[in-house]
C-alpha cells in the first residue's frame, strides 16, 4: 500500500478532496480528527495542554477551547512549537494505529501542515498532494467555521505556509478554484495517475 500525504490550506477543499477520494476506494485518515480525539477531556495530551497554556484554554465543560487555544499559539512562534511538541507524538501514534486497519492499495494522511519530508510524519509518506485554492475564496469558504473570525483567519493563514511553498514541496497538485463538477474531474484524473503509477 502506498500512502500519501493529503495537505491545503484553510477553505482549500482538502476535506472534500478527502471525501471524493474515499468515494474512489482510498483508505484516508484525518489528522485534525485525529487532533481532537487525543484532546479529550481525560486525555493526557489535554492535560499537558492546560499545565502549559492555563485554564483558560478550556470550556465550562472541560472540552478544549480549541478557538481560545488558537489565540495564543498564531501569535507565538515558542508557544506553537511547545503546543506541537505536546500533540504531534501522540497524532502520529493515532495515525499509525488508524493506517494498520487500511485496507486496499492507496492511502491518504489529511493534513493542514504536511512536515518536512525527513520528519516523522514525511517518513511515512510516498508523495503529497497539495490542494490549491486562491486566498480570497478560502477566506469566503471559513466564514462562519468555529471560531474562524476574520481576523482568526488572517492569524492562520499567516501562520501555515503560503500557495506558492506548499505547491513547490507537493508531488501532485489539485487546483480547487471552480466548481465542485471540475474539482471531482480533478480529483477523478489524480486517482487515475496514482493507480496507474501503484500498477
Amino acid at each position: 500500500m502506498r500512502i500519501y500525504g493529503l495537505t491545503g490550506n484553510a477553505g482549500s477543499g482538502k476535506s472534500t478532496v478527502a471525501r471524493m477520494l474515499r468515494g474512489l476506494g482510498a483508505f484516508t485518515v484525518d489528522a485534525d480528527a485525529a487532533a481532537r480525539e487525543i484532546t479529550r477531556p481525560g486525555e493526557p495530551a489535554l492535560s499537558e495542554i492546560v499545565s502549559r497554556f492555563g485554564p483558560e484554554v478550556l470550556r465550562a465543560d472541560g472540552t478544549l477551547d480549541r478557538a481560545a487555544l488558537a489565540d495564543r499559539v498564531f501569535s507565538d512562534k515558542v508557544s506553537r512549537a511547545d503546543l506541537e511538541s505536546i500533540t504531534h507524538p501522540v497524532i502520529l501514534g493515532r495515525i499509525r494505529e488508524k493506517l494498520s486497519e487500511a485496507e486496499g492499495e492507496i492511502a491518504f494522511v489529511e493534513a493542514a501542515i504536511m512536515e518536512d519530508r525527513d520528519g516523522p510524519l514525511g517518513r511515512l509518506l510516498d508523495g503529497v498532494v497539495a490542494v490549491t485554492c486562491p486566498e480570497e475564496i478560502r477566506e469566503r469558504r471559513t466564514a462562519g467555521r468555529e471560531g474562524m473570525t476574520p481576523g482568526h483567519f488572517r492569524r492562520l493563514a499567516a501562520a501555515q505556509p503560503t500557495e506558492e511553498e506548499k505547491a513547490a514541496a507537493a508531488d501532485f497538485l489539485v487546483e480547487n478554484d471552480s466548481d465542485l463538477e471540475t474539482l471531482r474531474a480533478r480529483v477523478l484524473s489524480l486517482w487515475e495517475e496514482l493507480r496507474t503509477a501503484e500498477s
